[in-house]
């Protein structure tokens, strides 16, 4: 059976769920390298995974600290891309909570724009063992780690703080 994008408005409607739009100007440089990677993309996913002792997984990556995720690929649904990545990038097997918060995200440049979706979900370890070696070739993700205190650079601190309590 193959996977079907989920209508972000039907994701929105569900209680509890926060709803957002961020848009970003950029220039034209950073249009051009976005494109080829955003401009494919329908939904991204993020785990806000939470162990028994509170402590919450992040990676960073381009020195920022985020909740571990990427791209839902081709006939993935949200739930499979989610288990997947958190896997790719810190090595932890997890199941799938509940939906937190959606996105809306785009970046625009002049009268161009880019734009895909974003649903941060919680998650549970199986383990706690973080892997060696993080993410995929080329992805850049410099550090995985179980933290207790959100960082001050945390991309989408709030929401990650949200899906922890």
């Amino acid at each position: 059976m193959v996977a079907t994008d989920p209508a972000f408005a039907d994701l929105a409607a569900r209680d509890g769920v926060e709803t957002r739009r961020k848009v970003e100007s950029v220039d034209a440089a950073r249009f051009a390298e976005l494109e080829p990677k955003v401009d494919p993309m329908t939904w991204a996913v993020g785990a806000v995974v939470t162990d028994d002792a509170g402590r919450v997984l992040l990676v960073r990556e381009d020195g920022e600290w985020l909740a571990p995720g990427g791209e839902v690929e081709p006939g993935e649904t949200h739930a499979e891309a989610l288990v997947r990545e958190v896997r790719e990038e810190t090595g932890v097997p997890v199941s799938v909570g509940s939906l937190v918060a959606v996105t809306e995200v785009a970046f625009e440049c002049g009268d161009d724009s880019l734009a895909f979706y974003f649903a941060h979900y919680t998650a549970t370890p199986e383990t706690t063992e973080l892997t060696d070696d993080p993410g995929v070739d080329g992805e850049g993700i410099e550090a995985v780690e179980w933290v207790e205190k959100l960082p001050a650079n945390t991309v989408d601190r709030e929401v990650v703080r949200r899906g922890r309590d």
